[in-house]
């Protein structure tokens, strides 16, 4: 299964908890925790929020699933 753009945090972390790490990594740039804060939002709305690079975030995402 791939990381997709519309997918809810809580859906991914739920199911990856690997994921919580490329999570945390972003929480400085947004200036918040994003998963306290976001977690019932989906992936492209936390990016566009924080002006963080979508495809990048997928990628890493996707990385740390298929270790």
């Amino acid at each position: 299964m791939n990381i997709e753009k519309d997918m809810v945090l809580l859906d991914i972390v739920e199911k990856h908890p690997e994921t919580e790490e490329v999570f945390h990594m972003y929480d400085e740039v947004a200036g918040v925790c994003i998963l306290c804060s976001h977690l019932f939002d989906s992936l492209e709305v936390v990016a566009n929020k924080y002006n963080i690079d979508l495809e990048k975030v997928i990628q890493q995402l996707n990385k740390a699933i298929n270790k």
